[in-house]
């Protein structure tokens, strides 16, 4: 139980750190007169993003509602990683009981597998469409002078949609556990009817 939460926690603040990143537009903590704000690629739906010759632009400079679209995916991820942390350590406390089939365990792992399967579709859906947003805000190039990426890129590539198809596939597998708990559940209660 202490790994998986270890791993939830490093997870959650890998997230939080990139959350705080993208809307903040500058690094935590920037030291030696090091530049602390972010370039616009730190979006983590944008490969590329050329700036004129002799122009300056960040991340910072971008409207604030596409930053917190850009970060939206990480917001989910990090409620994902508790939320799956603390139906794996209910699954792990009923099994260390020596209850594996019982009602709680089997609804856990039901609700774990939800968790990873709504989730893992959801972030794919919220990553499509900061991207997609993303790509269409920055289309408004070359109309007046406005910049509505904050600055005058000449050139901007946005990555393809990430789609935590391993989240998603773990809550399958998760999914096919539950039944064979349940099962089990089943089994057991037809043994303790034998004699």
């Amino acid at each position: 139980m202490v790994i998986v939460w270890i791993v939830a926690i490093l997870a959650a603040i890998g997230s939080a750190l990139e959350v705080f990143s993208v809307i903040g537009g500058r690094v935590l903590l920037a030291f030696g007169g090091a530049e602390p704000r972010l370039p616009l690629t730190a979006m983590p739906q944008i490969v590329e993003a050329t700036l004129r010759e002799g122009t300056t632009g960040y991340l910072v400079d971008a409207p604030f509602w596409l930053r917190v679209l850009g970060a939206t995916p990480a917001m989910l991820y990090i409620l994902i990683a508790l939320v799956a942390a603390l139906l794996i350590t209910r699954v792990l406390r009923g099994i260390a009981a020596s209850q594996p089939f019982s009602s709680k365990v089997r609804r856990s792992l039901t609700v774990l597998s939800l968790v990873f399967i709504i989730g893992g579709v959801l972030y794919g859906v919220l990553d499509t469409i900061a991207g997609r947003t993303i790509f269409e805000v920055s289309s408004i190039f070359g109309q007046g002078d406005q910049f509505p990426l904050g600055a005058d890129y000449a050139g901007l590539a946005v990555d393809l949609p990430r789609w935590p198809f391993f989240m998603i596939i773990t809550g399958v597998v998760s999914l096919a556990l539950s039944a064979a708990f349940k099962a089990g559940a089943r089994l057991e209660e037809e043994a303790d009817g034998v004699v």
